[in-house]
């Protein structure tokens, strides 16, 4: 890990899902959500702190996400799946491009927004450089959506 990316993880703020748990309502509770949305917004990732996961767990959960990335590509290109436009399994590095990159009708909505609000750097980008997984955690709604 690079000295920026560990100075990264030593930022995150870290929310504590127990406050919002026990006190949906309450100020800390809203604080905590604050403290989720501004990190990101910010950063992208947050750190979560929920008390009913136990350390070894969290261990052995990242174990195997290390163990599944480490994985050679073409191993990981069996979990692919473009036809969900990559919303479900695998998308490997330099896969997905910025939409707005080459969208003339997303430049221009950027353009119409406050300077504060715009991002940073919408057509510097290439394809996304990271590789990571999709996995669906809802149902199907009862009705059409």
């Amino acid at each position: 890990m690079s000295t920026s990316q560990s100075d990264l993880a030593t930022n995150l703020p870290l929310v504590d899902l127990d406050i919002f748990r026990s006190e949906p309502d309450s100020a800390q509770a809203k604080e905590e959500c604050k403290k989720a949305a501004d990190a990101l917004i910010t950063y992208g990732a947050l750190v979560v702190k929920d008390s009913r996961v136990s350390e070894s767990d969290n261990e052995t959960f990242l174990d195997l996400m290390e163990d599944y990335f480490a994985q050679p590509n073409d191993l990981l290109k069996k979990d692919e799946r473009p036809e969900f436009s990559y919303q479900v399994g695998v998308t490997l590095e330099n896969t997905e491009k910025p939409k707005c990159k080459s969208d003339d009708d997303c430049l221009r909505i950027i353009a119409r927004l406050a300077p504060s609000e715009r991002p940073l750097d919408v057509t510097g980008h290439g394809a996304d450089p990271k590789c990571r997984f999709f996995y669906k955690m809802s149902s199907t709604p009862p009705y059409e959506t």
